[in-house]
């Protein structure tokens, strides 16, 4: 996944849920609302953070984290994101997505594998 940005701690993104978010880079809309223009506009994206150094940190703070929250950008633009939610799941995190919704054949892939517990839409 080509990840744009990790922030370690959350009480508010994830209901009921002690969380850390994932960032991803690219999206397939332009919002001239959005808050996060550096993971949408490539000329503004950073150095991805490799997956593995995203991984490690999920795998340290087990028992301190139960949540994930993965958004963007535009997750479901990311070809390896199934693999990297199973990942995710396998250490006993919940995964919340955050997702325009643009592709619901990918959404609907990952609800029926159980790879995502919870859902928001928003563009």
């Amino acid at each position: 996944m080509t990840i744009g940005g990790l922030q370690k701690f959350s009480l508010i993104d994830y209901p009921g849920k002690i969380s850390a978010i994932v960032f991803v880079q690219g999206c397939n809309f332009r919002c001239a609302y959005c808050y996060n223009r550096e993971l949408v506009y490539p000329h503004l994206f950073r150095e991805p953070i490799p997956e593995n150094e995203i991984l490690s940190f999920l795998d340290s703070r087990k028992g301190l984290l139960n949540g994930v929250v993965v958004t963007g950008g535009e997750p479901l633009l990311q070809d390896d994101l199934g693999e990297f939610l199973g990942q995710v799941k396998a250490m006993g995190y919940r995964i919340k997505l955050d997702t325009n919704g643009s592709r619901p054949d990918r959404l609907e892939e990952l609800l029926s594998k159980g790879l995502v517990d919870y859902m928001a839409m928003d563009y």
